[in-house]
């Protein structure tokens, strides 16, 4: 159970890290992909990493 619960914490780890890089290109002058779907993948990695996280820190609460 320890290695799923590992697993969910990576994976919010890497979810954390692409929004992150994708905010860090939002603020950015001129990037290639619009701005409006820049915005969109921050908002979808970073509340797919909160989820994960959530869901890991549940499992380590009840196992």
């Amino acid at each position: 159970m320890s290695g799923v619960i590992f697993l969910f914490f990576v994976i919010s780890l890497l979810l954390f890290v692409g929004a992150f890089h994708y905010f860090k290109l939002l603020q950015q002058s001129a990037s290639y992909p619009p701005k409006k779907i820049v915005k969109q993948k921050v908002l979808v990695l970073a509340t797919g990493g909160a989820a994960m996280l959530l869901i890991g820190i549940i499992l380590m609460i009840f196992s």
